[in-house]
């Protein structure tokens, strides 16, 4: 971050935790209204993300990379964000509640040094051109999945490499490169890796 000013691809929730997770950052727009702010930015990861992708579950928790590059403290922000839970009706008509996890950062699992290079800027009903929201793209999800490696982050690692504009041959590459960088795990990971290939391929076959 700051995260480059281009024509990113878009893509608009169309579920009910979707537009939740648009709402919930409507909070920035009395800060960042004026411009005189600066701007803020956003990425999210994990769960959240996994489902703006895939459709394929919910999740509670924000976990997103936030900064703010202007004069709004990025702590304000956060605190802001993480003021108010918000609550929003799912398509079962079941209240959910979203909240962002404030220990989130990009170091807890691996991933590619490039990802600001795949993200995909989430459309936002916002008024406030600003206040910029983005997703992490499906290689990089899946990619920072392979470190805490549970039973669910490996249902979802083949939720997103079935996405059709997902190719497998890339996602191997960049997450080699990305395993490099880690310090002190990079067997364990490569381990996990080589599961989800082997996976993968299982089930083309």
């Amino acid at each position: 971050m700051p995260i480059e000013l281009r024509n990113y691809p878009t893509i608009e929730p169309d579920t009910a935790l979707g537009h939740a997770l648009v709402a919930f950052f409507d909070v920035l727009e009395p800060v960042f209204a004026s411009g005189d702010k600066g701007v803020f930015q956003v990425i999210v990861f994990v769960g959240c993300a996994v489902h703006i992708h895939t459709q394929a579950r919910g999740s509670a928790d924000v976990d997103a990379e936030v900064a703010s590059h202007g004069y709004a403290d990025k702590s304000d922000v956060i605190a802001r964000l993480d003021e108010d839970v918000y609550v929003f009706t799912d398509e079962e008509g079941i209240s959910q509640v979203l909240e962002l996890d404030s220990s989130f950062n990009t170091t807890l699992g691996p991933l590619h040094e490039d990802y600001e290079d795949r993200v995909i800027r989430l459309m936002t009903q916002s008024r406030v051109s600003n206040v910029e929201v983005y997703v992490a793209g499906a290689i990089d999800v899946a990619i920072s999945k392979l470190g805490r490696f549970g039973d669910r982050d490996m249902h979802d690692i083949q939720a997103l490499l079935q996405l059709p504009h997902v190719n497998i041959d890339e996602f191997e590459s960049l997450a080699r490169e990305a395993i490099s960088y880690v310090v002190g795990e990079q067997t364990r990971i490569l381990g996990n890796l080589k599961v989800v290939l082997d996976d993968y391929h299982c089930s083309e076959g």
